[in-house]
């Protein structure tokens, strides 16, 4: 098998390089004007070439220039400080003045509710979520993860504050496909405790589809995707960089990260680094959780070129950390208050996990007039120990390598209709570590393989869709002689009639999951999650089919947006409490249901009056229900939640400067639909609070200073792995941000 995905990739390679001869790329020129006076030229507007990835600056008059750009159609993003952004899609013409025309903005209403365009968007007419980092971070938050759920219907599972994993809608681990810009990534996601294997450093934004995206994202795609896009490259030669520096004084956390961009021509690269260490974080009542401290590095290397018809990335991710794992006991009743202590440390300590990731990715595009090809080859590693008694000698030691290729191929039928047609497929090669004491999982090799086809059109106002696709899975493992495959056929159709005042969507999609090694094999101690799992060779695929609607309203200065679903999956996969012990451990054990369903809303508005343009008000409303076939609510289901965040804009015309000020507040609702031997959550408040400031040097700097969980509020997440044991949230904590910037054209 082994050998066979090595010709295939070889193949693909080769096709790659012998499709690099195309000519005819040529120089254009535009200028940016203003819509109702396009004498008035706009001085110094970006020009962004998403599918190139290059970044153009118009001069003092509003004119540009970009040379080896293919001829076709080329999606451009473009800005300017007082006036709206503009999506486009502009065929360049040799020897026409390309003209740019924005309209100006009394305002700025920021998209955070909903993204009419987004990267994803352009191939999607579902509701996709685009968020820039800086965005979600106005109040700086000590991981990624708390971050992303400041987006309506996303929360977070996890074990404190080092091991955060995404739930979309309800669903998370294996169920949400995580991509890093073109890259599919795996880290043993199945895992309670296992969190995202990656930090902010390097992340320009995120996208997110909510609900079952198989079609176009591949098998497992139930819950929905994360599309993690890295920051673009510097401006057209130019050089441009950062250092940055974060602390939390709540876990004595320090985050510090430093990057630099470089553009040449057509040469372009960004190199990023970074460090996080963070002790044992405080709870309100004043005691430190024990060994919930954690420390992770991190690299980032991208490099683009851009040639005639081509266009060509090489990057590559590293992270290393060591997270704590708090919570840890072998009692069959747990006293809270060992766990707990009045010594704060950072020492490496036990139970821990040592992580170490390498994500690597080769990304080609091609531009042929009406086609465009893409076609990305990826290989991502995932080491993970996890320590239990000893610090040098690890209990469980599992290695995840998984090889991967993203094909696709999109071509222009009509001026209105577009297909595209593409394949992706990967073979992980799942093996545990020779020194381990114990093997929850066996070595196992799973082989995928899909194919999706997809017709886009767009009439006016109005978008249609509709696409099919077909995968197969070949789980295998290298001992007990588990052989099976698993098939999902899966299908996208939906219609959108998006008009300046309002949006109108719906769309009906299905998915397909088949059941992971860990579901089908697991027969030991996980030591991460302090319990015996056993798993269950019988288990089918889980189908999902998902009915989602939305109604956005967009005024001058009010905007509003309700987007209902309903998601209906069969033979649902879930891992149960048992009322046995193995070896001290409770055990628990994965099995299926023949019917889950569930169903909610996404509502938000933003208000920014013309009277006070000082002021943005917004706030997000998310609403779930999920049941299995007799009505019952199925476990780890989140809460309902308000998030309203009050901004005041400021302007001060002085070289220091207060540039705004965040009032967060979030309200989760009572959580008392629980499933079988599982405790209900009260309802609680949390408020944070932000001053970001600038002073306005040729080379910026950036300070920001604030409280989160301004009332010393006493919680535990519905969600949290530390809820049994009665361990709650970090407490009142004071951070502080420093970022400096510099940016200079090159000789």
């Amino acid at each position: 098998m082994q050998h066979y995905c090595n010709k295939v990739r070889s193949f693909l390679f080769i096709i790659a390089i012998l499709s690099l001869g195309f000519v005819n790329a040529q120089t254009y020129k535009g200028v940016v004007q203003e819509v109702d006076n396009p004498k008035n030229k706009i001085p110094f507007a970006k020009i962004y070439l998403v599918d190139l990835e290059t970044t153009i600056l118009a001069d003092s008059a509003g004119y540009w220039q970009v040379d080896e750009v293919p001829k076709g159609v080329n999606h451009l993003i473009v800005s300017a400080s007082g006036y709206k952004t503009a999506h486009l899609d502009l065929d360049f013409i040799p020897n026409v003045l390309l003209e740019v025309e924005l309209p100006v903005a009394h305002h700025h209403l920021d998209k955070v509710i909903i993204s009419n365009n987004g990267l994803l968007h352009r191939e999607s007419i579902t509701n996709v979520e685009s968020h820039q980092l800086s965005e979600l971070n106005k109040i700086p938050a000590p991981t990624l993860g708390d971050a992303l759920v400041n987006i309506p219907g996303v929360y977070q599972t996890g074990i404190g504050v080092g091991v955060s994993k995404p739930l979309i809608r309800g669903l998370s681990g294996s169920r949400v496909v995580t991509y890093l810009n073109t890259l599919r990534i795996q880290n043993q996601q199945w895992g309670s405790d296992h969190g995202m294997s990656m930090t902010s450093l390097g992340i320009g934004s995120v996208e997110v589809i909510k609900g079952p995206a198989s079609l176009l994202y591949g098998a497992d795609a139930l819950g929905g995707v994360l599309y993690f896009v890295d920051e673009p490259y510097a401006e057209q030669n130019s050089i441009s960089g950062f250092v940055q520096s974060n602390f939390h004084h709540n876990s004595l956390g320090t985050a510090n990260q430093a990057g630099i961009r470089y553009s040449k021509n057509s040469f372009r690269i960004n190199v990023y680094g970074g460090y996080e260490n963070f002790a044992d974080y405080e709870t309100p009542n004043g005691k430190q959780v024990l060994n919930s401290r954690f420390k992770q590095s991190s690299a980032k290397l991208a490099l683009g070129f851009t040639k005639k018809k081509w266009v060509f990335n090489l990057r590559y991710n590293f992270y290393d950390g060591r997270i704590g794992l708090p919570g840890h006991t072998h009692d069959s009743v747990p006293d809270v208050t060992s766990f707990l202590t009045d010594n704060q440390s950072r020492k490496n300590n036990v139970p821990a996990m040592k992580i170490q990731n390498h994500f690597t990715s080769v990304e080609n595009k091609f531009f042929l007039g009406k086609h465009e090809i893409y076609l990305t080859l990826g290989n991502t590693n995932n080491l993970l120990k996890e320590f239990e008694e000893k610090f040098t000698i690890p209990e469980f030691v599992v290695n995840l390598n998984n090889t991967l290729y993203n094909a696709k191929w999109r071509v222009k039928l009509t001026d209105h209709i577009d297909v595209i047609t593409g394949s992706q497929g990967m073979l992980q090669i799942n093996k545990n570590g020779e020194k381990a004491n114990e093997i929850l999982i066996p070595d196992a090799e799973v082989l995928d393989v899909g194919g999706y086809a997809l017709v886009l059109g767009e009439f006016d106002k109005w978008r249609v869709q509709f696409g099919g696709r077909y995968d197969n899975r070949s789980v295998k493992t290298m001992v007990s002689g588990f052989n099976e495959s698993y098939q999902g056929v899966n299908y996208a159709a939906g219609f959108a009639r998006i008009g300046k005042k309002s949006t109108v969507r719906f769309n009906l999609s299905s998915g397909f999951r088949a059941p992971t090694s860990s579901e089908l094999l697991s027969d030991g101690v996980h030591h991460g999650s302090f319990r015996y799992e056993i798993g269950q060779p019988g288990l089918t695929t889980e189908k999902a089919i998902q009915i989602d609607a939305s109604y956005g309203i967009h005024l001058e200065d009010l905007e509003i947006i309700i987007n209902p679903f309903y998601n209906r999956m069969t033979d649902y996969i879930y891992i149960q409490q048992k009322d046995s012990m193995i070896n001290q451990f409770q055990v628990f054990e994965y099995t299926q249901a023949d019917f889950a369903q569930l169903y909610g809303a996404d509502m938000g508005f933003h208000y920014h009056p013309h009277r006070a343009h000082w002021l943005h008000i917004e706030s997000s409303f998310s609403l779930l229900f999920a049941e299995d076939q007799t009505k019952a609510p199925i476990p780890l289901t989140p809460p309902a939640r308000i998030n309203s965040q009050l901004s005041f804009e400021i302007h001060m015309h002085r070289k220091f400067k207060l540039t705004n000020v965040v009032l967060q507040h979030l309200y989760y609702f009572a959580q008392n639909r629980t499933g079988s031997l599982e405790t209900s959550t009260p309802d609680y408040h949390i408020i944070h609070l932000a001053l970001n400031m600038k002073v306005d040097f040729d080379n910026p700097l950036f300070l920001s200073f604030g409280v989160r969980n301004l009332l010393n509020e006493q919680y535990i997440p519905h969600l949290s792995g530390l809820k049994n044991l009665g361990i709650p949230n970090p407490g009142f904590n004071i951070f502080g941000s420093i970022r400096y910037e510099f940016n200079r054209k090159n000789k």
